[in-house]
């Protein structure tokens, strides 16, 4: 019997251990991927404010935004699900690694090919005929990055969150080197091209570099058979996540013409942008998080909420001052000619806090091994969205133009996070009630902080563009940090 009970002890300590390895994973993760997260925003907003302001015209952002978006989609077509599965599985012996290297890289050499045909087609739907070199020019990357999606993955499933991030800010130092002197340099839209290109490149090298990871000269098919079959369906619901939430450029793009489109999307990033790339910082540690819990109920709750909480605690002072002022943002940031884009800026904030959530939760499901929930429900809404969209534009277009697409986004995107969520949270048992309980008070910190922020512009409200933006950041920041601080001293376990 003592023998027992030491045994017992034994594997109780063990199991604490355990926990306590992946919380500091989790937290030097989060570091790690928060410096890169910044760094990759900053990069990213800088790289856009000098293309607006120095060499693309809206007309010229819109052509831009008929194909860019659709990059990532092309990168998950390409590495069809192999560093997912990666991640996720139990064992990862070197040969099954190799086996999905090789096959990842047979898929994207599938994907570049299929790119000669894509390219065309686009151009022809929007009479643009720049599109029909842009996308198969694009397949050259898709060659390149694979050749570091399965080391990648490696470095992310042994919880290496310092390396990818050192990696990820390499690579973005060279897209923005890249981008910004070809736009100098007078090419254009060519400019996005070849800052993928430039990427890719870095990426490699330095990966390759830091994993140590070398491909065996041998493919087991049972390997390639067991990452596909979970795999697939993790690359279908992200190409279909990707298809859905950018297809609103191409309606806006085919009812309402390039420019319309260049002013909707400086709108969408202002908002969306900034929002996806925060949420990165947490998303990009959630799923190895989630893969390794996924026998622990109670850890996978407690982790979802702490990445909610996370995420809430970094958009909410965000969001509220894009909405407070969206006309003064876009004419900081990319020039007076861009305040045409105010409204659907003020439309899509709405939206930001929701997607930011949302983020969250494919990772979950797919880190509990459920990706089939994630796959049925982006099949969904890959078809209620876009066709709202549509319909929107259709009926509405004529009275609201193309803003009647970003009050679709409004319409519609609630019902779909709703789904989502009860599909997550029945995956871990938790109540709804117990999960909106808990990230409530964050919801309140953001009202304080919309309070501040309103009477704050009133006031400033003859104020040039940059004081009064500066203004209002600093009012809703002030007052969602003080009430946070009392949101703690009342409840100090958070």
């Amino acid at each position: 019997r003592r023998r027992s009970v030491t045994r017992a002890r034994g594997r109780v300590g063990a199991a604490a251990r355990y926990v306590a390895d992946v919380r500091t994973s989790i937290g030097r993760g989060i570091a790690w991927t928060g410096v890169a997260g910044v760094v990759l925003g900053v990069l990213d907003v800088a790289a856009t404010l000098l293309l607006l302001r120095c060499w693309l015209t809206p007309a010229e952002y819109g052509v831009a935004a008929l194909v860019t978006p659709l990059f990532p989609m092309f990168d998950l077509m390409a590495d069809a699900g192999f560093a997912a599965a990666v991640v996720q599985a139990d064992d990862a012996e070197p040969d099954a690694v190799s086996a999905a290297f090789w096959a990842s890289c047979g898929a994207s050499l599938v994907v570049a090919l299929a790119l000669f045909a894509v390219g065309p087609a686009l151009a022809a739907a929007h009479g643009q005929p720049v599109l029909a070199l842009l996308v198969p020019a694009y397949g050259a990357k898709l060659a390149v990055w694979n050749l570091v999606a399965i080391p990648s993955a490696v470095l992310r499933r042994e919880l290496r969150f310092g390396a990818v991030a050192k990696i990820r800010t390499a690579a973005a130092l060279a897209e923005f080197a890249g981008k910004v002197l070809a736009a100098a340099a007078g090419l254009g839209v060519w400019c996005f091209v070849i800052g993928q290109l430039a990427k890719a490149g870095m990426a490699a090298v330095a990966t390759l570099a830091t994993s140590g990871f070398r491909p065996r000269w041998r493919c087991d098919r049972r390997a390639v058979a067991r990452y596909w079959r979970f795999g697939r369906r993790t690359s279908a619901s992200q190409v279909l996540f990707h298809l859905y939430t950018n297809a609103d450029y191409q309606i806006v793009g085919l009812w309402f013409g390039a420019a319309a489109t260049g002013l909707y999307r400086a709108a969408y990033e202002l908002v969306l942008e900034p929002t996806k790339l925060l949420s990165y910082v947490v998303v990009e540690v959630a799923f190895p998080v989630f893969a390794r819990l996924r026998h622990d109920l109670v850890a996978l709750r407690a982790r979802l909420i702490e990445f909610t909480r996370s995420n809430l605690l970094v958009l909410v002072p965000v969001l509220t001052a894009l909405v407070l002022v969206p006309g003064d943002w876009l004419a900081v940031f990319y020039g007076e000619r861009w305040r045409a884009g105010a409204h659907a800026v003020r439309l899509l904030c709405a939206v930001g806090a929701l997607r930011a959530l949302a983020f969250l939760l494919p990772p979950l499901l797919d880190g509990v091994g459920r990706a089939e929930l994630t796959l049925r429900y982006t099949l969904i809404a890959a078809v209620l969205v876009p066709a709202s969209q549509l319909a929107a534009a259709v009926a509405l277009g004529p009275s609201l133009g193309w803003t009647a697409v970003a009050w679709a986004w409004v319409a519609g995107y609630p019902l779909a996070f709703a789904v989502l969520l009860a599909l997550a949270l029945g995956q871990i048992e938790l109540a709804p009630r117990r999960y909106l309980a808990a990230v409530a008070p964050f919801l309140g910190v953001g009202v304080v902080g919309l309070a501040a922020g309103a009477a704050t512009a009133a006031a400033a409200g003859g104020l040039p563009a940059l004081a009064r933006v500066a203004a209002v950041s600093a009012a809703v920041v002030v007052s969602d940090g003080a009430a946070w601080l009392l949101v703690r001293r009342a409840r100090p376990r958070w």
